[in-house]
């Protein structure tokens, strides 16, 4: 007979998905960091707009993507760990 888990570990899904949330929202709180000191750097010149445009037209965007990504995962997660409660009832 075999010992190996078949279907979910709930509780440890459960507890993954909300460390994913919680990457999510740091992750989140570091591009809004580093776009304050962006705009605090004291800078002039057509490096500093280049500098700028990349980072608010490319960068900021796609790492903002990624945390709301990371988030939404992580409550699809949790989200199959309540199904696989239910149906294992």
């Amino acid at each position: 007979m075999s010992t190996s888990m078949q279907g979910m570990d709930t509780e440890y899904a459960r507890s993954v998905g909300q460390n994913m949330g919680e990457h999510a929202g740091q992750v989140a709180g570091v591009v809004s960091s580093i776009s304050a000191m962006i705009q605090g750097l004291n800078w002039q010149g057509s490096d500093r707009r280049a500098f700028e445009n990349d980072w608010t037209g490319s960068f900021a965007p796609s790492a903002t993507a990624c945390s709301e990504s990371l988030g939404d995962q992580g409550r699809v997660l949790c989200v199959h760990a309540d199904r696989q409660d239910e149906v294992s009832r």
